[in-house]
């Protein structure tokens, strides 16, 4: 691969006079050569002398490097791309070779039945003799044969010799009188007969021995080409600083090449956090000689960089995997990270399984080196983790009951961590009132968001009418409902409350119709929504059923633990059965909770205010795969 378009220190961030679009199309292409030369070689090397790192490097992000060692030199750049091309051609080589050896398995196999032959298969007899060299249909013996060939025409005179046989063929080696050679390609013709797919010169063993010793000075290559290649591994870390340098390059080459410029002048348009714009600012001036024209950015068009604190920014991944919010939005992660660890945790509800999470999230975070995004994974989990202890001493679960069972069928005396509830002993129904009870706040929550969001748009009418009349009415029907439960003068309150706010609605919701008649139709026929919010708040049973599952199936784990009592077989079912089928309940569950704590985030919470669909803020900065730079500032090449 020709390097020279791509050299790695003779470059410089700007264009110099008379810079073409042509010289920057041919470096931009250069450089994405090289870059996809060195992944196809790091595909190579992966595939065939994979990296050992550990468990730790399941979570670690891309290997810091100094900007020294990230901007290659052109000799640097030379002999990585050089080891590149090695990997990639020794790979093509071996797979040339592999095809030889399996041509070569596959003629040997045909020559071997002709091993015992002592003339080679193009022996076509001698000056008074025809020879017969082949198979016939059928296997025969000499005697079964010669009785064949007698039956067909009994005057031909015919020596015939068993070479060997296989799955329904003979193989045959047979002669006549020269003058009997149209006799006998008669008779052999009739015997289904078929010369060799060989014919050759050599002796049947000679030609297999020949094949088997090609077969292994293929192999010997095959070895030294992975030997080559092993070499090369070491070497993986230029290889992976190539391929990202490559990209970063031709990033930038492609940035350039969308930018207007004259001989001497370069003009750049994009976008910049307001927050970042002094700094931004500060390091353009120091370094170059600008004029910085700054203007507000179209809320319409703009893409969007979300700010949340430490504790809500985690939570930013699960609204970037719905949508990011649209220009008249408000951000939802504050809500969605504050009701996504509350649920979680009350789903997954044990102690010891969130301590789990705890421990090695934090494991992850301080010692791992994690990428950004792994970062705000583990913390986002770290977070659940958290919840999940909080609600596991709530039901006062630690493994389950794992320390009440191991205590009393081990060591003769209960005892049981204590419990506000009790999932498993009566207190089930409290939970499903629970849980329908924190779905109401969420549905509330949802509902102030849409006040909040209509007021930030001027829409104060939607605000009022739309969000506030049914955050109204369900508080209304939650206090009716509470007094027939709990306290009876709650039930008149809640009544007035919610018969008020259902007029407010009728009179309300059809305000955008001109006809009087249609626009109370409207309005009467908002009033079935109510059972769409009645469907949102039964969805939240599953905080319960999850919650519910979770316990049972410790429940079940350690009474299998625990069963053997305390003796030799008891230990041994209890170090096997204990830590398998918690792994087995904690896998299941964890996943449960995930999934169900996102359905209730995306169907019953974002439905009720949240639209989505903005353009992710990407930044123009070093876009690497393999690789990070340990500096903060980046090197200005020379």
């Amino acid at each position: 691969m020709d390097i020279d378009t791509a050299a790695g220190d003779e470059e410089t961030a700007a264009l110099p006079e008379g810079f073409s679009h042509g010289d920057i199309s041919q470096r931009l292409d250069a450089y994405i050569r090289n870059a996809d030369v060195a992944e196809q070689a790091l595909k190579i090397l992966n595939a065939r002398f994979p990296e050992k790192k550990g468990l730790a490097g399941l979570f670690s992000g891309p290997r810091a490097v100094t900007a020294e060692e990230f901007y290659l030199k052109r000799e640097q750049t030379q002999s990585a791309l050089a080891a590149a091309n090695d990997v990639i051609e020794c790979d093509r080589l071996i797979a040339e070779q592999k095809a030889e050896i399996a041509r070569l398995n596959l003629t040997r196999e045909q020559m071997l039945p002709w091993l015992p032959l002592d003339v080679p298969l193009s022996f076509a007899g001698t000056a008074k003799t025809r020879a017969f060299i082949g198979t016939i249909a059928g296997v025969y013996t000499l005697e079964a044969l010669l009785e064949k060939v007698a039956a067909i025409d009994p005057e031909l005179t015919l020596y015939a010799e068993i070479v060997n046989t296989g799955k329904d063929v003979t193989y045959l080696f047979a002669c006549c009188p020269a003058g009997m050679t149209g006799q006998a390609e008669n008779v052999l013709r009739q015997l289904g007969f078929a010369r060799p797919a060989q014919n050759t010169s050599k002796l049947p063993k000679d030609k297999i021995a020949s094949k088997e010793q090609r077969a292994e000075n293929y192999r010997k290559r095959i070895e030294d080409s992975l030997k080559t290649i092993e070499s090369i591994a070491e070497r993986r870390h230029e290889i992976e600083i190539l391929a990202d340098y490559c990209r970063t390059r031709a990033e930038g080459f492609k940035a350039i090449g969308e930018t207007g410029e004259t001989a001497h002048t370069a003009l750049i348009k994009g976008y910049v956090a307001a927050r970042d714009l002094p700094y931004l600012k500060k390091v353009l001036e120091s370094h170059f000689t600008v004029v910085i024209e700054v203007e507000d950015a179209n809320e319409e068009l703009a893409p969007v960089k979300l700010k949340n604190g430490f504790f809500s920014s985690p939570a930013e991944s699960l609204v970037e995997m719905y949508s990011l919010p649209g220009p008249t939005d408000i951000d939802p992660t504050p809500l969605t990270g504050f009701f996504y660890y509350l649920f979680f945790g009350m789903m997954f509800s044990d102690a010891g399984y969130g301590l789990l999470m705890v421990l090695a999230t934090t494991f992850v975070l301080a010692k791992c080196k994690p990428s950004p995004s792994m970062k705000r994974s583990m913390r986002l989990f770290r977070y659940c983790g958290i919840s999940t202890i909080i609600w596991g001493l709530i039901y006062g679960s630690f493994f389950g009951d794992s320390i009440a069972v191991i205590s009393e069928r081990f060591f003769g005396h209960r005892i049981a961590l204590p419990a506000l509830l009790d999932p498993m002993n009566g207190d089930a129904v409290f939970m499903l009132i629970l849980s329908i009870a924190l779905g109401f706040i969420e549905i509330i929550a949802g509902l102030c968001a849409k006040f909040v969001t209509c007021l930030k748009n001027g829409d104060k009418a939607g605000a009022f009418f739309d969000a506030g009349l049914w955050i109204t009415t369900l508080t209304g029907i939650a206090l009716l409902a509470a007094g027939l439960a709990l306290y009876a003068p709650l039930t008149t309150i809640g009544a007035v409350i919610a018969i008020a706010s259902a007029v407010g609605l009728v009179l309300t919701q059809g305000r955008d119709k001109k006809n009087p008649i249609m626009r109370l139709f409207s309005g009467i026929a908002s009033l079935y929504d109510v059972t769409g919010y009645v469907s949102d708040l039964l969805s939240f049973s599953r905080l319960m059923a999850l919650g519910l599952t979770t316990s049972a199936m410790s429940a079940v784990f350690n009474m299998l633990a625990g069963m053997g009592g305390r003796t030799v077989g008891g230990f041994i079912m209890l170090l096997i059965i204990f830590p398998v089928g918690h792994a087995i309940n904690f896998g299941l569950n964890v996943l449960g909770a995930y999934v169900h704590t996102l359905r209730l985030q995306y169907v019953e919470l974002f439905s009720k205010f949240y639209e989505g669909g903005g353009r992710k803020f990407k930044t123009f900065s070093l876009k690497s795969k393999y690789v990070g730079l340990s500096d903060d500032n980046i090197k200005e090449e020379k």
